[in-house]
């Protein structure tokens, strides 16, 4: 259990800089190059998930991966200049791969399940020049508190299950949890973000209403990656999985870390796309 603990606070200390380092930098210049930090973050989120896909479905990896991985790359890079066009991309690479598969659907869906995340996340980040960097940051802050919250209060009170068939694990006290935790989270953002000035005093919109909308969609969202949870859980277990992979070390496969993510990002872009059709965000 110590030795399992140390693995994860291990892992979390690596990658926690590395992650937030991209989203913050976004672009990078070196010597006149310029790195695109958070393209790059994202295609490896894809390609790492398009991996341990044709890893948990057939153990071994064939053309199909090569394509999944390929569209989720390129969705993660073109999303910036046409997020139509990426998701016209994702679409294209969920039919190539049904066709390379001969109608697996398994596959074929696997690629929307991680192309649809990728080029959420980058509309969220490229849609407004002066906050969506903290928005993204805001998802990954509200998501990682539910998945501590749900830990720590789940394990701490037990109590029911919620899903025993889905999940052994998971209950009532530890989704209580992580609803808490996330909105507690999302409540110091919006104490950061009225520090520092994000929201324009001539927006109209008040520190109050910043935070309701927050801590609210916070509440939702947590709600929303523990169906994600949950939707990985159910697959594993349809495959016969504890883990996705051992890629991380503590923390098993990189879907069992971003699995809340990959719905709350899609959640978070369809909000905002809907609702700033109406001006109502940006």
């Amino acid at each position: 259990m110590h030795s399992n603990l140390f693995l994860r606070t291990m892992s979390a200390l690596v990658l926690a800089p590395l992650v937030l380092g991209s989203i913050w930098f976004g672009k990078m210049v070196y010597e006149g190059y310029s790195i695109p930090l958070y393209p790059i973050l994202l295609a490896s989120f894809g390609v790492g998930l398009a991996w341990e896909w044709s890893i948990m479905l057939d153990k071994k990896l064939s053309g199909s991966t090569m394509v999944m991985a390929l569209f989720a790359a390129l969705v993660a890079f073109l999303t910036e200049g046409n997020p139509l066009f990426a998701l016209w991309l994702s679409l294209l690479g969920m039919t190539i791969v049904y066709w390379k598969t001969n109608g697996r659907m398994g596959y074929s869906l696997g690629t929307l399940y991680i192309c649809l995340p990728i080029l959420s996340l980058g509309y969220i980040y490229y849609i407004n020049d002066t906050i969506s960097r903290e928005i993204v940051l805001w998802l990954f802050f509200v998501v990682w508190a539910t998945d501590i919250g749900g830990y720590v209060v789940g394990k701490t009170l037990k109590g029911p299950k919620l899903a025993p068939k889905i999940s052994a694990k998971k209950t009532w006290s530890g989704l209580i949890g992580a609803i808490l935790f996330a909105v507690g989270v999302a409540y110091l953002f919006a104490l950061y973000l009225d520090a520092y000035n994000y929201i324009a005093p001539e927006s109209g919109v008040t520190f109050k209403q910043l935070t309701l909308v927050l801590t609210v969609s916070a509440g939702i969202l947590a709600v929303v990656a523990q169906a994600g949870d949950f939707f990985e859980s159910a697959i594993k277990r349809s495959l016969n999985l504890k883990d996705s992979s051992n890629l991380i070390p503590g923390h098993g496969g990189l879907f069992d870390r971003v699995d809340g993510l990959l719905f709350a990002s899609v959640v978070t872009a369809l909000i905002i796309y809907f609702f700033n059709r109406g001006g109502v965000f940006f």
